[in-house]
């Protein structure tokens, strides 16, 4: 038969191991979700043209430079302000 247990080892076991296997729980979740693929937010900065205020990517837009500042502008009206 087997020997009872004492009291000692009967509050490690309710004290003690619920805490152990909570972090392990924490520990593999932790590891399991580092590993996916997050979702990225895509680059949505556009600029508003300084003449009739359009906005646009960077890439659709037309830099100029007057006297020392950058100012934006839609193709539409770059020819215009050149």
């Amino acid at each position: 038969m087997y020997a009872p247990m004492s009291s000692q080892a009967v509050d490690f076991l309710f004290a003690f191991l619920p805490m152990a296997a909570f972090v392990i729980v924490l520990i593999v979740v932790y590891y399991g979700k580092r590993s996916e693929p997050g979702v990225a937010a895509p680059h949505t900065k556009t600029y508003a043209c300084a003449q009739c205020g359009r906005r646009g990517k960077h890439e659709h837009m037309v830099p100029i430079t007057r006297e020392g500042a950058v100012v934006w502008y839609c193709g539409h009206c770059a020819h215009a302000a050149k």
